[in-house]
């Protein structure tokens, strides 16, 4: 068994910083450690790419129970840190419920009253949709089921070091023995190839598992462009900018091209939410526990429909699939993890 860090929370808590600190500190105590999030798209993982850490999205199937979790797991690491945020919310809380042990991560000035702070979070967050919040749409629902557990709270932003484990204004983590952790046993082995692998942008860092000897060019696109004019590569991945007017002027004539961001090429609708949710988050849920991936969440042009789809991914634009093929180039309407694409045969290795 081996040792796995939950950070649970909302947004701007804190937590990816308290990660970082605490894979440093992990590591820095020899220990090799993988850094795990629900799958965000490219949120937050160019964050830990900067920091050298060695980065893993979960998929949304990998929280139908603790087996299948720990299935995508990689194993072979000392520890584990995995980050949830909008950890009350159904597509996260169903992470939360795999575990008897988590750490809520909670900023210091929201101490007092946090639960009325999330409260009060996720109806902003929710007033903003034109949609609305639905007639049976209850934010809350999942607060008692996240604290139904052992659950240790780690203050961020504190003026001074306290008892409990705490990130300070100073960014120093204290008291890192408190945190709680959770045991698992993974399983993932993820295959080894030999190919000659450019990248730029961000895309799931499972491909440096994969492809050890890939180059990174960060956020250069110019640089990468330049390069893949100049060279011959078996495969280049083109990941995603967080621009979403930036276009590619030309596609290389030679080996495999994987784009997670099909704009750069294509003129693709957003996926628009136009009516409030008709149903709940109990059976979303539910839905996500009992029923195979692929599954439709909810009706589509409803809040969540971006994620039905077969990969149970979400899907920022209008495509009738999350993953398609042309000539030589793999778009991905999401965040398509490579083990899918392997699975399927747009990746061979």
């Amino acid at each position: 068994m081996t040792d796995l860090y939950v950070l649970a929370s909302i947004p701007d808590q804190g937590k990816t910083t308290t990660a970082i600190l605490l894979e440093k500190q992990l590591r820095n105590e020899g220990k090799r450690v993988a850094c795990l999030q629900t799958n965000k798209d490219q949120n937050d993982v160019h964050r830990y790419l900067f920091e050298d850490c060695y980065h893993y999205s979960v998929p949304l199937e990998a929280a139908r129970s603790k087996s299948a979790f720990e299935q995508w797991v990689p194993a072979g690491y000392d520890a584990y840190i995995m980050e949830i945020t909008f950890a009350y919310a159904p597509l996260r809380a169903v992470y939360v419920d795999l575990f008897e042990n988590i750490n809520e991560v909670v900023s210091y000035d929201a101490r007092e009253n946090w639960k009325e702070y999330v409260s009060d979070f996720f109806k902003q967050l929710w007033s903003k949709r034109r949609h609305g919040i639905g007639p049976s749409q209850d934010l809350m629902a999942f607060w008692d089921r996240v604290h139904d557990r052992n659950v240790q709270t780690i203050l961020t932003k504190t003026p001074a070091v306290l008892d409990g484990p705490c990130v300070g204004t100073d960014k120093i983590l204290y008291h890192a023995d408190q945190i709680a952790a959770e045991p698992i046993e993974p399983e993932m082995e993820l295959p080894r190839g030999i190919g000659k692998v450019i990248a730029v942008g961000s895309f799931p860092a499972e491909y440096w598992d994969i492809f050890p000897s890939l180059t990174w060019f960060r956020f250069d696109y110019a640089a990468f462009m330049e390069r893949l004019r100049k060279e011959k590569y078996d495969i280049a991945i083109i990941g995603a900018s967080g621009a979403d007017k930036m276009k590619l002027q030309d596609r290389p004539d030679h080996g495999s091209l994987i784009c997670y961001q099909p704009t750069l090429y294509l003129d693709l609708e957003r996926k628009r939410i136009r009516e409030p949710l008709s149903g709940d988050y109990h059976t979303l849920f539910s839905t996500i526990k009992q029923q195979p991936p692929g599954t439709p969440l909810c009706p589509e042009g409803e809040p969540f429909c971006q994620f039905n789809n077969r990969f149970w991914v979400h899907q920022k634009y209008v495509s009738p699939e999350p993953v398609w093929r042309d000539g030589n180039t793999v778009f991905c309407n999401g965040w398509v993890l490579p083990q899918h694409l392997i699975r399927e045969g747009y990746l061979e290795v």
